[in-house]
């Protein structure tokens, strides 16, 4: 739960720096195939199905890169090489699979190591023609707002906000990694009775930074959902709430 805020959606994804040193395990000490793309279909079977869907999916991306995030180190090596072979056997650019291991991945060395698979990889699966989109609801005294935000492929993130003039934000829901066709369903985790309607990123964006001050004034900080789309909104570069009182 956001403080002052009921927080619908907020999954601990990072992410992470790519400085740093080389890899220090070296490919020829790892296994060919780790365990998690052992499959009893052989080499591809399964597990390129999985990479398949984890281009389209969000739950499926999500759970592979959560698995991903739980094994050692040399297991995640491991995974990234099979990503890449697998990946273009199956017709699949790998980069649109690595990205979601990007996110959460701690290790600045492995980090380094992803982000040249994907440079030699190229941005096969990475490009989209998406834009930022807002749906709005009512005015900065009442309301909501849906923003909606490519990541790469057909994946967004999604932010979704209501409000009252006296409370401040009273509902915020995050999600990281959504199909851009389902990002519109987020209204649903807003008040039933807000009315939505598709309105100019930039207007959107001037009503919320009110809404966001006058939160940051009831209650000293604006909600945690918010922080993924601070750089949407000056009002988390201006100093603190009551700083010069």
């Amino acid at each position: 739960m956001c403080e002052h805020t009921a927080c619908i959606v907020s999954f601990p994804w990072r992410a992470c720096g790519l400085a740093g040193t080389s890899v220090t395990v070296p490919s020829a000490d790892r296994p060919q195939r780790p365990p998690l793309a052992k499959t009893s279909e052989g080499p591809i079977g399964a597990f390129g199905a999985l990479l398949s869907s984890a281009v389209e999916d969000p739950a499926t991306a999500r759970g592979l890169a959560l698995a991903y995030a739980s094994l050692e180190t040399r297991h995640r090596l491991q995974i990234i090489d099979a990503i890449v072979n697998d990946a273009q056997s199956e017709g699949i650019g790998p980069s649109a699979v690595l990205a979601s291991l990007l996110t959460v991945e701690e290790d600045l060395d492995v980090a380094r190591h992803i982000a040249e698979a994907m440079s030699a990889a190229g941005d096969q699966g990475l490009r989209n023609e998406l834009r930022t989109r807002a749906l709005l609801a009512g005015d900065e005294y009442r309301g909501g707002v849906v923003l909606i935000r490519p990541l790469h492929g057909a994946f967004v993130e999604v932010l979704g906000l209501a409000w009252s003039d006296a409370l401040g934000v009273t509902h915020a829901a995050y999600d990281p990694l959504a199909h851009h066709e389902q990002a519109v369903s987020h209204t649903t985790a807003l008040p039933a009775d807000l009315r939505f309607e598709e309105m100019p990123v930039t207007f959107a964006i001037d009503i919320v930074t009110s809404v966001l001050w006058n939160h940051r004034r009831l209650h000293g900080a604006v909600p945690d959902c918010v922080k993924p789309f601070a750089d949407m909104f000056w009002i988390e570069r201006t100093p603190d709430a009551g700083a010069d009182d």
